[in-house]
């Protein structure tokens, strides 16, 4: 009689888990799944940004954009390139400038 109510009992135990464990099951991995494909896409833009970074630099130097800014920024009289030296404007200019041709990189690939 113990071996037939421990099949009996199996056979329930199967059937719950057919009628409500494979949704939980389900549900679990398919949350894993998302949660490890955000973390890996988040990974891959964090490393894309950075390539992205040194392709911008490089196409600052062949267009060699910084003497043109340097350029422009000699034309100006002494003491007005001396407060904008002091506010830090030249490297205000090149950080923006940078941002915008990263940003151009960054679209150019897809991101």
């Amino acid at each position: 009689m113990e071996f037939l109510n421990l099949i009996v009992e199996f056979f329930n135990r199967l059937v719950d888990f057919f009628q409500t464990g494979i949704y939980d099951f389900a549900t679990e991995a398919y949350a894993q799944f998302v949660i490890w494909s955000t973390v890996s896409m988040i990974r891959f833009k964090i490393a894309m940004i950075g390539f992205a970074w040194d392709v911008a630099q490089q196409i600052i130097q062949q267009l060699d954009l910084s003497s043109y800014i340097n350029q422009a920024f000699a034309q100006l009289d002494s003491v007005l390139f001396n407060f904008i030296c002091f506010l830090r404007v030249p490297e205000f200019v090149n950080l923006v400038m940078s941002a915008f041709v990263t940003r151009y990189v960054l679209n150019f690939m897809g991101m």
